[in-house]
């Protein structure tokens, strides 16, 4: 066990964001969405229970829908699984190509379905009734705009994979197959011609996917390809004047900086996107471990957290000890805590670590 010394000043006025914003970071955030309705869309890959980190990015999208409520905003949030996950378990090689099985052909997006319906429930009656939906990430394949946009980036797929998948140079681009769920991951062996695309399946052989007449949300993305997709809609949904709401987004720090810069920005440049109308993006804190590293569903799944489990610091990792050792009242805890990060902007741009939350329940909750 390490133990940690510190003067429990957790209000510290540290440079960027906070000196700019300090308690005015909602308002600020209200000026630059135009119009009267809003839709803030947050995500998560259902793989596992859920942990700290995901409840906190789903308590700050519901603190902040509220305040923006207040503002005189009508605000709709979207939840969205991603539907094209996978478990940690449900990936193969063949012949140095991984390929993998998603959460809804194997069932475990419905694993711990009611542990997210519970808490988005209780975040619901918490915050005063928001309205707000669970949706999955297959269905930005229906925006009217969706079509044209993969299009073009399938026409321009050499650039696009270099900015958005160095290591593979591949667009990560999938349909997985009919018979077995088996999709390339990384889309190694894809093959592109017009409308046509071609994937492999190590088990049945070659099957084609015609962009024009097959069903879209059957397209998979990876990671930063679905990013960059979903910000560009997003995007023009923001410009077009008949679209009634604008959109906001609410993610995981992990996504901020060069990442987004990058992978989004640069590559909605590459396709003339005019980013001025791009959505703002409200990142959540980090929850870390003791050496600052995210908290991670991944190491969770691989088994590498023992040593919170031995120290009883399990509930971290798992929303339903957390239940059990903390109730309700740790939830209020929790928001109460969120809250506060809305309204004193140092508290948000920073990350937590695991010790932090360990002591905030233990001096809350006697």
């Amino acid at each position: 066990m390490i133990k940690h010394l510190h003067d429990g000043d957790t209000n510290k006025l540290p440079g960027g964001g906070p000196l700019v914003f300090e308690e005015q970071y909602v308002n600020y955030i209200f000026k630059y969405i135009p119009k009267d309705d809003v839709r803030i869309s947050v995500g998560t890959i259902p793989t596992s229970q859920l942990q700290l980190g995901n409840i906190i990015t789903f308590a700050l999208t519901f603190s902040l829908a509220q305040k923006s409520k207040k503002l005189g905003k009508n605000v709709a949030v979207k939840v969205a699984l991603v539907d094209s996950g996978i478990s940690f378990f449900d990936k193969y090689k063949f012949d140095n190509v991984i390929y993998q099985k998603n959460v809804v052909y194997t069932g475990i997006i419905n694993d711990h379905m009611n542990d997210y319906k519970e808490l988005l429930e209780k975040l619901n009656s918490h915050y005063g009734g928001m309205d707000y939906e669970i949706i999955n990430s297959s269905d930005l394949n229906l925006h009217k705009n969706a079509p044209e946009l993969i299009k073009k980036i399938i026409n321009e797929q050499e650039k696009f994979s270099q900015l958005l998948f160095p290591l593979t140079k591949c667009l990560g681009l999938r349909v997985p197959c009919s018979h077995c769920g088996l999709a390339d991951k990384n889309g190694i062996k894809n093959r592109y011609n017009g409308d046509i695309i071609s994937f492999f399946c190590p088990n049945h052989g070659w099957h084609s996917f015609d962009l024009k007449k097959d069903n879209l949300q059957k397209l998979e993305y990876e990671t930063p390809l679905r990013n960059l997709i979903r910000g560009i809609l997003y995007t023009k949904d923001n410009k077009e004047k008949d679209i009634p709401y604008s959109w906001l987004r609410v993610t995981g720090s992990d996504h901020a900086g060069f990442y987004q810069e990058q992978l989004f920005y640069r590559g909605a440049a590459m396709l003339d996107i005019d980013i001025i109308n791009s959505p703002l993006i409200v990142y959540s804190p980090l929850v870390t471990d003791w050496a600052g590293v995210k908290l991670s569903k991944a190491v969770f799944l691989r088994g590498e957290y023992k040593y919170l489990t031995d120290q009883g610091l399990d509930y971290f990792i798992d929303y339903r000890k957390f239940m059990e050792k903390f109730d309700t009242k740790g939830l209020e805890v929790l928001f109460d805590e969120i809250d506060l990060w809305l309204k004193e902007s140092p508290r948000l741009f920073r990350h937590y670590t695991i010790f932090y939350f360990d002591e905030l329940f233990k001096t809350k909750i006697k």
